[in-house]
């Protein structure tokens, strides 16, 4: 999470704690010493939530697993005993959690349930608001909407100003000039510096006084005073340095690279190394991707091709990550429904008083003929009304669930594609590598035509049977090409379903010939290898078989163990979801079945999968 979130939540969470403050009480003797707390007093009441929320905020940037742990108890407990501020605080943490592992849009969503909570406790409330106006803003400077960072951070600074939080405005200040530097406004970067820098003097606090001293280092640099920068920047250092701040530290190492132009590429390439090492100990995916940006750019001036693309793909993952169109898209969807809900319930206010007036009116009147006539006017009203409100809330909950269904299956497209294609143009490098030209003509062309076919099907949700069939026998030619015919393929395709006008999800079934293919043939030594694929429709489903005769689903376990040990396949799990999801949206059954297939000795044959999915 970044530093200003970080140092803002603290603020609040350590007013009052065990410990006095960061400067008196290492990290682990403050762990140990609310551990020792909770112990002592095991009543359930306001101060134990908060000091088991300061416990999920201590484990936030060395044990992820822990500070979920703590905050799923404070969420917990803070339902049990209705603590609006407690709820509210969860919120934010939970926020700062997911923000760190790049999910902006679930990070978003728990920052408005706070602000919620936040306002339903009143004014005491009012800290709690900041801090996730402040923090929504930041999310939006992450992927770079800083016209949304610096409306929220402006809301938070007219509470702060009303709360006389200096550590609250000294934050606010440090988010805008880091937008007025990325956008190269450096006057306004300036001028926000010099605004937050005397409420961050008043806090005293080495976390944010490193992060100012930062920001001056920058723009003495962008005005070409190299040593008043190295100055600014070394004063950072020291704070950092001090309070083991790991945030701090990593913002140094990367702003002495990208502003001190004289370092040389060693001096660069091992502060780099040290950012991403703590960017990946903390979790911290932004940063993860810019420094893993940097290093590639470094050892690309130095002609080190190997270490450039190997860091390249590292920035390329984690900058999918942050800068998904689904996070940006989804992160304004949240902040539209929660602007909408905050009507809604004003309006409701306005109706349910509009309704009182009324019934007072109508009371008045009733009084004047009879009591019976009056005992049925409102049980008539309370009917209608009741039938209203659960018409309405049957109906909003059909909606979210069919929207919920349609992002699930967006989210399931948009990582299937990336991976479809960074698989093929491996295989185009692998080619060129061999100087192979004739085959990396051959595949080129292929491929480029697969290209298109994926291109024209993916501006709908669904593609013709035809086409994506043919996309299918496309990618097996590839392969076939890449592993030099190692094995052959037949398909067999019910005419019905070639000459009906079906559809399908595109590329649905591509995930399975893959696994087919790299996981079971390719490591066969065997002879006559072979994929046999068949498509037939069965009544309103269309049955798909997959079937190779490769070293089967055991063997190719091992040998994942054996050479690539960490990494964690999710592609078919994720192809058995869509599947799933499309059968479901159609009122459909079915699914996918993978049988392993032996010999007459019992010895694995290859495996055999099965998909049903309706026929649309």
């Amino acid at each position: 999470m970044s530093t200003h979130k970080r140092y803002f939540l603290m603020s609040i969470l350590f007013a009052g704690a065990v410990c006095t403050g960061r400067n008196i009480c290492a990290q682990t003797n403050v762990i140990d010493s609310m551990l020792n707390w909770i112990t002592d007093h095991p009543k359930i009441d306001s101060q134990h939530i908060l000091t088991l929320h300061r416990l999920s905020y201590r484990y936030s940037e060395s044990n992820i697993a822990k500070s979920f742990e703590y905050y799923e108890k404070v969420a917990t407990l803070s339902d049990s005993l209705d603590f609006a501020y407690g709820k509210s605080l969860a919120q934010i943490n939970l926020g700062l959690l997911l923000s760190n592992s790049a999910n902006y849009e679930g990070s978003n969503n728990a920052y408005f349930e706070a602000i919620n909570y936040a306002d339903s406790f009143g004014t005491g409330g009012l800290r709690l608001k900041a801090v996730s106006l402040n923090n929504i803003g930041e999310n939006f400077k992450i992927i770079r909407d800083f016209g949304k960072c610096r409306q929220y951070t402006y809301e938070a600074i007219a509470i702060n100003r009303k709360l006389k939080a200096w550590n609250g405005l000294a934050v606010n200040y440090e988010l805008l000039q880091q937008c007025d530097i990325e956008e190269n406004l450096y006057n306004s970067a300036k001028i926000n510096l010099d605004s937050g820098l005397k409420y961050s003097l008043k806090t005293n606090d080495s976390y944010l006084l490193s992060q100012y001293y930062l920001g001056y280092g920058k723009l003495q640099a962008v005005a070409g005073h190299i040593d008043s920068a190295l100055y600014f920047f070394d004063k950072a250092a020291k704070l950092a340095n001090s309070q083991n701040q790991l945030r701090n530290k990593y913002q140094v190492y990367r702003a002495k690279v990208e502003y001190l132009k004289r370092l040389s590429h060693d001096q660069k390439i091992a502060l780099l190394d040290s950012a991403l090492t703590i960017a990946r100990n903390t979790k911290y995916m932004d940063g993860v991707s810019q420094a893993a940006n940097l290093l590639s750019n470094q050892y690309d001036l130095i002609r080190n091709k190997d270490s450039s693309l190997y860091y390249y793909r590292i920035y390329r993952e984690a900058n999918d990550s942050v800068f998904s169109e689904n996070n940006r898209r989804n992160m304004v969807i949240k902040e539209a429904d929660w602007l909408i809900k905050g009507k809604e319930i004003e309006n409701a206010h306005l109706k349910e008083l509009a309704i009182i007036q009324k019934r007072d009116i109508i009371f008045r009147n009733v009084l004047l003929f009879t009591i019976a006539g009056l005992l049925l006017l409102i049980i008539v009203s309370s009917i209608v009304i009741n039938k209203n409100i659960r018409a309405k809330k049957k109906h909003t909950e059909s909606e979210l669930k069919q929207r919920l269904t349609e992002m699930q299956m967006q989210s399931l497209r948009a990582q299937m594609n990336p991976h479809f294609i960074f698989n093929c143009l491996n295989s185009i490098e692998n080619f060129i590598m061999r100087n192979d030209k004739l085959a990396a003509s051959d595949y080129l062309n292929k491929f480029s035509e697969l290209i298109r076919i994926m291109l024209d099907s993916s501006r709908a949700d669904l593609t013709s049977f035809t086409k994506n069939m043919e996309g299918i026998q496309l990618y097996m030619e590839l392969e076939q090409l890449r592993f030099n015919h190692k094995f052959s393929f037949i398909t067999n395709i019910d005419p019905a379903l070639v000459n009906g006008d079906y559809r399908v999800p595109h590329l649905m079934i591509q995930p399975y010939v893959e696994n087919a293919i790299l996981h079971g043939l390719s490591q066969s030594e065997g002879e006559n290898l072979k994929l046999y694929l068949s498509a037939t429709l069965d009544g309103d489903y269309i049955h798909y078989i997959i079937e190779d005769n490769g070293i089967g689903r055991a063997r190719s376990e091992k040998y994942k163990q054996h050479n690539k040990p960490d990494h964690i396949s999710i592609g078919i799990d994720l192809s058995s979801e869509r599947i799933n999801m499309f059968n479901q949206q159609h009122n459909g059954e079915g699914g996918v079945e993978i049988i392993d297939l032996y010999d007459k000795n019992n010895i694995p044959a290859g495996t055999r999968v099965k998909i049903k999915v309706k026929a649309v």
